[in-house]
């Protein structure tokens, strides 16, 4: 079945067959972990998350609109459920936590953080839209060159070549900026 395409899978599954959604589970699994990870920075709880997700997706399967990719709806809602998993984590923790002043950032490192941060947003902002919307499925996303290349309707060496360049773009941006602070 690893030839067969996503919608046909999808309505595969919707008559019931295990082995196909099977296959899009396979598919998609290092991705949305990937996507999970980004999101709660724990290898577990990203696991734990994906298995959420497709559990989701396989019940919400009816309400799939098979006129859109697939991809793009399943890393929605494991976008959601790791969201979900951030708050829950974050209400369990308010509750159990006693505040330790050794753990917190000096309002220092806070500063030097949102400096960064802000200084790769504008580093990221500042690229071409293609180079851009490259860079944003591979890592963002969680989306691999070919996915990529469908998704966006351009040759696979070209995606490659955009996120090769965006790389180059912000390392030139990123080091400039430190070596203009040192």
């Amino acid at each position: 079945m690893s030839d067969t395409g996503d919608t046909a899978l999808v309505d595969a599954a919707r008559q019931g067959s295990d082995e196909a959604f099977a296959e899009l589970v396979d598919r998609y699994r290092a991705p949305v972990v990937r996507l999970a990870y980004r999101l709660t920075h724990d290898p577990d709880e990203a696991k734990d998350i994906a298995q959420d997700a497709f559990l989701r997706a396989y019940r919400g399967l009816r309400d799939f609109r098979t006129d859109r990719p697939f991809a793009r709806w399943l890393f929605v809602i494991a976008r959601n459920a790791s969201l979900d998993s951030i708050r829950r984590r974050k209400r369990t923790s308010s509750v159990d936590a006693v505040p330790d002043e050794d753990q917190s950032p000096t309002p220092e490192e806070s500063a030097l953080r949102n400096d960064e941060a802000v200084r790769v947003r504008e580093a990221v902002a500042a690229l071409q839209p293609r180079y851009r919307a490259a860079l944003e499925l591979y890592y963002v996303r969680g989306l691999r060159y070919r996915e990529i290349a469908l998704e966006l309707g351009i040759p696979l060496g070209t995606v490659k070549t955009y996120i090769s360049r965006a790389k180059r773009k912000l390392r030139e941006e990123l080091e400039g900026d430190l070596g203009l602070a040192a």
